[in-house]
Formats: C-alpha cells, sequence, structure tokens
C-alpha cells in the first residue's frame, strides 16, 4: 500500500533551525560539511535519524553541534525515546544509551524493532570507538618510528660528542650540550632510553652491545667493556645497540 506522503512527519523546520544556528544556508552545503548524502537529509527531514549509521549521526552532531541525545530526540518519530548516557570507569560520558518506553499507541512489533535498532546504534558506536583508539596507536607507533629513523645519526653521534666536548669545557661546543634537552625529554616521553653512558664501563652483554674493534680473544659475556656509542630500547624493544671496546 501506498504511504500518502502529506501524512509523513515533516521535520524540516526543525533541521533548517538548527543548520541556520550553525551557518548552514542550504542542505547541499551540510550534504558536503557532514559527508551525508541527500538522501540521508531527508531521512532526517522525515524522523528517520535512527535509520542512520551511528558514525553519521555521530558526523551529524558534531556538524550541527548538537549534543547526541538531543539529535536523536528532535528527529525521531518515536517520541517514547528515553536517552540516556553511561559512564566509563574513567568517568567520561562514553557510551549513549538508548531505551524504549512500551506505551500503548505502540506496538509489540514496533518496539522490538527499534529495540534492535538501538543495539545495533550501541554495537556500531563501540566497534567505532574501538577501531578509532587502534587506528589513533598504530599511527603514534609509526610516527616514533619515522622520527626515531630520522633522527638515528643524531641520537647515536651526539652522546659521545657531547662526551668529548665535556672534557674540554673552554671548547664553544659545551654551549650546544643544552640545546638537546628538549628532544631527550620527548625520546623520554615515548619510552626511549639510552642504553649505557660514553666511557663508562660495564660487562658485555651481546644482546645490547656491539663490539667496534676486536683484538685477540672473542669477548664472552660478562668480560669487562666501555661504551663507546651509546645504544637505545624503547621498552623492552631494542631499537639500536651500544657500540663497546674491551677494556
Amino acid at each position: 500500500m501506498a504511504i500518502n506522503p502529506s501524512a509523513a512527519p515533516d521535520y524540516t523546520p526543525r533541521l533548517i533551525e538548527l543548520m541556520q544556528r550553525s551557518g548552514f544556508k542550504s542542505f547541499a552545503e551540510l550534504s558536503r560539511t557532514s559527508g551525508l548524502s541527500r538522501a540521508h537529509i531527508n531521512w532526517i527531514r522525515q524522523g528517520r535519524i535512527l535509520d542512520l549509521r551511528l558514525q553519521k549521526v555521530l558526523l551529524l552532531s558534531e556538524v550541527l553541534q548538537v549534543e547526541l541525545e538531543v539529535l536523536l530526540a528532535t528527529f525521531s518519530q518515536n517520541d517514547s525515546v528515553i536517552i540516556r548516557r553511561l559512564q566509563s570507569p574513567a568517568g567520561e560520558n562514553q557510551l549513549v544509551s538508548v531505551n524504549l518506553r512500551r506505551d500503548s499507541d505502540l506496538s509489540a512489533q514496533k518496539h522490538e524493532e527499534l529495540q534492535q535498532k538501538m543495539v545495533q546504534l550501541q554495537q556500531e558506536y563501540q566497534r567505532q570507538q574501538q577501531q578509532l583508539q587502534t587506528q589513533k596507536e598504530y599511527l603514534l607507533v609509526e610516527y616514533q618510528k619515522s622520527t626515531i629513523q630520522a633522527l638515528e645519526p643524531l641520537l647515536l653521534q651526539w652522546p659521545t660528542a657531547a662526551y668529548a666536548a665535556r672534557k674540554n669545557p673552554d671548547a664553544p661546543a659545551v654551549k650546544l650540550l643544552p640545546l638537546l634537552s628538549p628532544l631527550e625529554k620527548l625520546l623520554a616521553s615515548w619510552g626511549v632510553s639510552p642504553i649505557g653512558e660514553v666511557g663508562a664501563e660495564t660487562t658485555y652483554d651481546p644482546q645490547w652491545h656491539q663490539v667496534m674493534s676486536m683484538t685477540g680473544q672473542p669477548l664472552k659475556l660478562g668480560d669487562p667493556v666501555r661504551f663507546r656509542y651509546v645504544g637505545y630500547r624503547q621498552g623492552k624493544q631494542l631499537l639500536y645497540r651500544a657500540k663497546v671496546s674491551p677494556v
């Protein structure tokens, strides 16, 4: 049976009002900014916002600067939508929980369908949040990795040059030593720590040390060595072995 268009609810005035508050002058402009298709915008104008994927609703909420629960309540045909926020263990409002109250004018079948849609929205929201967190962690690791690789010559050579400069306090190079302090703090915040200290003695460990030059018998685990160039590790991961020579 065909649906009478005149009987369908029209939420266009509500949408136009929110658009004007946010500076949008047309549906085309809203579509370009939010990434929603014109068909999706028409769904919102018809009160079918619950038919949209949660990711798109979140984008619209951000673009129109309207809280998610307000947006859902404004453009939903179901007047029995009850929306509340659930707090994460950290105390942050992250998950929107939507329950539907069964009213006399809401059939059991319609009620069940709406409940299922909201469960799907919540699951999609959690999946998107997990995916974004995974992508964020991956991008951070890749950024750190590429930065460390770009700084490799400086990281490996600078401590030895600084050691030589400290041996001669009158040398002009001493004045440059404090300039690397911000870099050292950045690396420390990434969990990157040096292996050894130039000039210091330690016991040989092939897992962390690389012998620069060898005469006579090969070094054994525990033999005394002196650091010539520092190495680096990030947590338990080895980045560069420290270069040592026998004592």
